[in-house]
C-alpha cells in the first residue's frame, strides 16, 4: 500500500483536517479512472457534496470567483517584463514577487535593484524556491547536482550581499 503525505504547508480549504492518506488514495482512483488526473477531473469528482475531496474546495460562487480574478491579477502582474540591458536576453520582469511577515506584494525592478533589504528578501525566496525544486525532483541525482550549484551561487551572493550592508 501506497503511504502518503503532504510534502509542504497547505493552502487549501479545511487543511487542519486534511487527511494525505485519504486526499492520496482518492486522487489516486481519479487517476486510475481516467488514465491521467487533470485537474478537471479532480473538480468534477469534488462537486459531489460526499466525494472526500468535496470540503477542501470552495464552492462559494462569490469566494471563487475573487480568488480566481486574485489569480488572474498575479498572471498579468507576472506577465508584464520591462528592457533590462543588464539581463542576456534583453528583457526582465517589471514586478518582482516578495514575501515578507505582511505577506506577499510586488515590488518594481527598479524598487529591488535599489534596496539590500529587497535583494535578500528575493535571495531568500530563490534559496527557498530551490530548496523546494529540490526536494520535488529529489529523485533525480543530474537535476538535483544542477540546483545544489545554483544554491551555492545563490549563498555566495547572499553572504555578499549581507557583508555589503554590514559596512
Amino acid at each position: 500500500m501506497t503511504k502518503y503525505a503532504f510534502r509542504e504547508v497547505l493552502t487549501i480549504k479545511g487543511a487542519d483536517k486534511a487527511d494525505p492518506q485519504k486526499i492520496g488514495e482518492a486522487l489516486s482512483v481519479l487517476a486510475g479512472a481516467a488514465g491521467e488526473l487533470t485537474p478537471a477531473v479532480v473538480v468534477t469528482a469534488a462537486k459531489n457534496p460526499r466525494h472526500i475531496l468535496h470540503r477542501h474546495f470552495e464552492w462559494s460562487d462569490e469566494i471563487a470567483a475573487n480568488a480566481y480574478r486574485l489569480d488572474q491579477a498575479r498572471t498579468l502582474i507576472r506577465s508584464i517584463t520591462v528592457e533590462d540591458h543588464d539581463g542576456e536576453d534583453g528583457q526582465a520582469p517589471a514586478f518582482i514577487s516578495i514575501s515578507d511577515k505582511g505577506g506577499t506584494s510586488y515590488r518594481t525592478l527598479q524598487a529591488v535593484k535599489g534596496s539590500a533589504d529587497l535583494q535578500a528578501k528575493v535571495l531568500a525566496q530563490a534559496s527557498r524556491d530551490l530548496e523546494a525544486w529540490q526536494s520535488r525532483y529529489r529523485s533525480l541525482e543530474d537535476v538535483c547536482e544542477i540546483v545544489r550549484t545554483a544554491q551555492d551561487a545563490i549563498e555566495k551572493k547572499r553572504k555578499k550581499t549581507t557583508e555589503a550592508r554590514a559596512q
